[in-house]
């Protein structure tokens, strides 16, 4: 299984020393390191009044590449202005003929289409993956419908040191097989053998929520137990039913086969030991399940030792 990077700044993370970690994972037989997600876009942060590092990146892009002999992404943090997004990543496939394109979704994307955003990079007909924030899957509406149609891959960011997101395990979960719903939130479904999507509507007074599939307009295609919670509804079971029988489940966000994960080691998470770290790695899929590929933010300030051990973890 294999391991990727995020990387703020090139400068700091020197294409040698990406090289040579590279060849310790793979000679250890962990996989190795896939992707170097490296920030390209903005150059500055209007949020915090930074001046980023994207052009120094930028133009460091073809040499880092050649000499780390690794595919470099063009990580983007994106904005509530699609268009400029858009225009900016048309630029930059042109400009750095990147491996793939990771998209940074957070707060300011929230409840709002992606249409733009989403078109414009998969346009460029290379990978793409969405990495996503917030402290629940389940608890933050993000288009996973636009990203699922496109076949994006949904990474959550399990900040879960920092207290800003969940740990692995749960950032998996929640994504595939959510442990409780919204009132007219999209969720995915499995209805025989027929995977779509759908919404939760109304929950009755015997706790038992009711779920429309976009397949079949206008029909309930199903209804499945809930409990009572501060926020939303429990999911009690995710067994769909209609007229007394079973005929499918309430999955999640994401399809499990495009789930990935992303390990913050830049907060207090940094003071742990690297043999820590692997079973912490080794904990990013549902119990039983395939194992999921990893990455770690930020490579730069994180020791060859924790990456090495995440990698082992994510193999295990």
């Amino acid at each position: 299984m294999s391991v990727s990077l995020f990387v703020q700044s090139l400068a700091d993370f020197g294409p040698d020393r990406a090289g040579d970690l590279d060849a310790r994972i793979r000679a250890a037989g962990h996989g190795g390191i896939d992707a170097v997600y490296v920030l390209a876009w903005p150059d500055y942060d209007p949020a915090t009044a930074q001046h980023l590092a994207p052009q120094d990146n930028r133009d460091r892009w073809d040499d880092w590449g050649s000499r780390s002999g690794l595919p470099l992404w063009a990580w983007i943090v994106c904005s509530p202005d699609q268009d400029a997004d858009a225009t900016a990543i048309r630029a930059l496939d042109i400009q750095l003929r990147p491996a793939g394109w990771k998209l940074n979704i957070e707060t300011p994307l929230q409840n709002v289409p992606l249409t733009i955003l989403i078109e414009a990079a998969v346009a460029t007909d290379l990978p793409v993956s969405a990495s996503l924030a917030g402290f629940s899957a389940s608890g933050v509406w993000y288009d996973y419908r636009g990203l699922d149609n496109a076949d994006v891959e949904v990474d959550w960011q399990a900040y879960f040191d920092s207290g800003e997101g969940p740990n692995p395990a749960t950032a998996v979960s929640e994504l595939y097989a959510p442990s409780f719903v919204i009132a007219g939130w999209q969720y995915r479904h499995r209805l025989g053998k027929v995977y779509g999507w759908g919404r939760v509507n109304r929950v009755e007074s015997r706790l038992v929520a009711r779920y429309d599939s976009f397949k079949r307009p206008g029909e309930i295609d199903g209804s499945f137990a809930v409990s009572e919670r501060e926020w939303g509804w429990n999911v009690v079971s995710r067994t769909l039913r209609r007229d007394g029988k079973d005929v499918g489940m309430l999955m999640g966000r994401a399809r499990y086969n495009r789930i990935r994960v992303t390990l913050d080691v830049t907060r207090t998470a940094a003071a742990r030991l690297p043999d820590e770290w692997i079973p912490i790695a080794a904990s990013s899929r549902i119990r039983g399940s395939a194992k999921r590929p990893v990455a770690v933010y930020l490579a730069e300030t994180t020791s060859d030792d924790v990456i090495a051990a995440i990698a082992e973890g994510a193999s295990a």
